[in-house]
């Protein structure tokens, strides 16, 4: 074979791929064309459902936090009041408030007796302020010949020992003997008062019976007590739109019992619940501007504002706050107490002392305090729970400092709480929007440390 010849098919061999790795990208493309559409690739490895589910949800959020309301400033009360005044002032929107007819209320009025009568007491919800018409219904109950007491469950400084304070002031009740103390005596008083045949009838309207005053555990206990009186009558209104999650079925469904029953009253234990509410449902939308309510909140943030229309509600369950905040929430002790507060401001000291004897306080009062069991860890745990009792609900806390002229403003009072926070002196817990605080101490060296810091003035 010439040598030109033997050359040329030298060159057309080389020219030729060796492996397929030399192949263009394009020859893979395509192959791919040609494969069917449901036709899974070829591998050992598939990709399935779960695959792209966990895929799509490794990814990190691009939700924007540029949300409307931080584009919204706050009103000031100037502007505020100026609005309010030109809505009052407008006729129309006096025309779209609900329930004003006279012969509408009386017509519900007689219903609405007749229904407590039979035993059930009455929760009224829908959108916009009932304050107006369970007034209007409290002074014709007042007038029919019944004990009518109010309570303005939306106020930050209202307790729930104002409403028995209240209830006590009807002659003959004070009469009844009880073997109890504090809150638990006053309210088996009066139960024992009103389960009488002979008992005058008193009626209850509660304006935001979800309301800071009636959220804690032991607060609700005392209220449901009260509420299966055969001759006690609740009328109360909720704003929050989870406000039927605060009851459990047996508190819903309980029924009164007959104030002179046919059988023994031995024979009843077991049979009807002993406390409950026997709720009874009704849709009273208004359309009524919340003036009267918001008139409370903190008109310097956005988060005040909104507290009483409940984005924030006021209080939270001091149960709550064992399960939540007290579990992870670590003792502090006299020591590192004092350590902190050597470095913060007098006001800080201030906000301490209110903060730790309202809480002294609330500890005080409940009735079943746990006590410290043997060994570390359950005593620990004890006292924990038993701290976390005394939580005491922000809203509250800042009406007191408020009045006490240590912090004027929402802003201000998280400043002073957050010099606490960053070392564990105080704890805060959030339930459904509830936000209650406590201080992680046990109760002798917390009232040490209270009293240590009256003594110098503060």
């Amino acid at each position: 074979m010439p040598y030109g010849d033997e050359d040329e098919e030298l060159t057309d061999w080389t020219s030729e791929p060796a492996t397929p790795s030399q192949r263009h990208l394009s020859d893979y493309d395509d192959d791919e064309d040609h494969l069917a559409p449901d036709e899974p690739e070829p591998g050992f490895a598939t990709h399935t459902s779960f695959d792209a589910y966990f895929t799509r949800t490794s990814k990190p959020s691009r939700t924007s936090s540029n949300v409307f309301s931080a584009l919204v400033p706050p009103l000031s009360p100037e502007e505020y009041s100026t609005v309010l005044r030109k809505l009052q002032a407008d006729p129309r929107e006096q025309e779209r408030v609900l329930w004003r007819d006279e012969r509408t209320r009386k017509a519900f009025f007689r219903r609405f007796k007749a229904e407590m009568d039979e035993g059930f007491n009455l929760l009224m919800y829908g959108y916009g302020s009932k304050r107006e018409f369970l007034n209007a219904y409290a002074q014709h109950l007042a007038r029919s010949g019944g004990h009518a007491v109010v309570a303005n469950g939306f106020q930050p400084s209202f307790a729930f020992r104002d409403l028995l304070a209240a209830i006590q002031q009807i002659p003959g009740v004070l009469d009844a003997s009880s073997a109890a103390t504090g809150a638990e005596a006053q309210t088996q008083r009066i139960h024992a008062f009103f389960s009488t045949v002979d008992s005058p009838h008193l009626y209850i309207i509660i304006h935001n019976v979800e309301g800071n005053a009636f959220r804690a555990a032991k607060t609700k206990a005392a209220l449901a007590l009260l509420a299966l009186a055969p001759h006690i009558h609740i009328v109360a209104s909720v704003d929050h739109i989870a406000a039927s999650q605060r009851w459990s079925l047996s508190e819903l469904f309980a029924r009164k019992p007959d104030p002179s029953p046919s059988v023994p009253a031995e024979q009843l234990d077991g049979v009807l619940p002993r406390r409950g509410f026997a709720w009874l449902w009704h849709d009273l939308t208004t359309l009524a501007p919340y003036d009267f309510e918001l008139a409370y909140a903190d008109p310097t943030s956005l988060a005040g504002v909104a507290a009483m229309r409940g984005a924030r509600t006021p209080a939270a369950s001091a149960v709550a706050m064992a399960g939540n905040a007290g579990a992870g929430a670590a003792l502090v002790s006299e020591t590192a107490a004092r350590h902190v507060l050597a470095s913060v401001t007098q006001k800080a000291k201030k906000l301490f002392v209110l903060l730790g004897a309202k809480q002294l306080e609330v500890m005080e009062t409940a009735p079943d305090a746990p006590k410290e069991k043997e060994g570390g860890g359950g005593a620990a745990a004890a006292v924990g729970a038993g701290a976390a009792e005394g939580a005491y609900d922000y809203d509250r806390l800042f009406a007191a400092a408020r009045d006490n002229f240590v912090a004027t403003n929402d802003t201000a009072l998280r400043a002073l709480l957050g010099e606490f926070r960053d070392h564990g002196l105080v704890v805060s817990s959030s339930v459904q929007g509830a936000e209650a605080m406590w201080i992680p101490m046990r109760r002798d060296a917390l009232l040490k440390i209270v009293g240590e810091l009256k003594a110098e003035g503060h």
